[in-house]
């Protein structure tokens, strides 16, 4: 398939509090918009939290679309995640460009992966992306960090990190986090509880999300959101 583009939609506050029924609304949204297939199946996986010593491997499984709705309301002291790869030429709806695509046409097979994310247990944040390394705000020199993957992201638990260097505690709101994007922001605008993940073959031509029906779903479950783009990476 070669290399992709994957857009990240997550909270513009990592400590907004959302919960399973604000992401199965959401969820559910987007198969009554048809953005979802309703007929396909979607893959579910949680993992346990908090993470184990030594490596976890999460819960997977195959469900049917409307039944996922019920399994993120469900989700409790878990990091969980959907996801769905859907044809537009099948007549999906495409938050790019709309219920019919640009011009009423879509290119024969192509596709959206969309992958929605919860994490349900205190002081753990899922990190999109994923980080390379940490530059402390207190000592300011760098430190690599190797967090736990859960689907395409990181799974963050803000409590068992110290600075290698001064040993202050992590702290998201002075800390950068340098990601495998190669961007650097403050820890705390690339932390969340929950995020949805669009990947595409290509970059979109819009920044944002120019669906307005889409966009109020992501508006009524994440609040204010902020968007993370990633190019040329491996499919999921």
């Amino acid at each position: 398939m070669g290399l992709v583009h994957r857009r990240w939609i997550l909270p513009d506050d990592p400590d907004r509090p959302i919960g399973g029924q604000q992401l199965a609304r959401l969820w559910r949204g987007l198969l009554e918009l048809g953005v979802l297939d309703e007929n396909d199946d979607v893959l579910f996986e949680q993992l346990a939290l908090p993470l184990p010593e030594g490596e976890s491997e999460p819960e997977r499984r195959d469900i049917p679309a409307q039944a996922s709705t019920g399994l993120l309301l469900a989700a409790k002291s878990s990091a969980t995640l959907v996801t769905q790869v859907v044809r537009l030429d099948e007549g999906h709806r495409d938050p790019y460009r709309g219920p019919t695509g640009k011009n009423g046409e879509v290119e024969e097979g192509e596709w959206r992966d969309y992958t929605l994310y919860q994490v349900d247990q205190q002081n753990t944040w899922l990190v999109p992306i994923g980080i390379e390394g940490i530059v402390c705000g207190n000592c300011g020199k760098p430190a690599e960090l190797d967090l736990p993957w859960f689907g395409e992201a990181q799974l963050l638990e803000v409590d068992v990190y110290s600075c290698p260097s001064c040993d202050a505690k992590l702290d998201p709101a002075r800390d950068k986090a340098a990601l495998r994007s190669g961007d650097i922001f403050l820890l705390e605008e690339v932390c969340c509880r929950a995020a949805l993940s669009v990947e595409l073959p290509v970059a979109p031509a819009a920044e944002e999300i120019p669906d307005l029906a889409v966009a109020g779903l992501l508006r009524e479950a994440f609040g204010g959101t902020d968007e993370l783009a990633h190019d040329g990476v491996e499919p999921a």
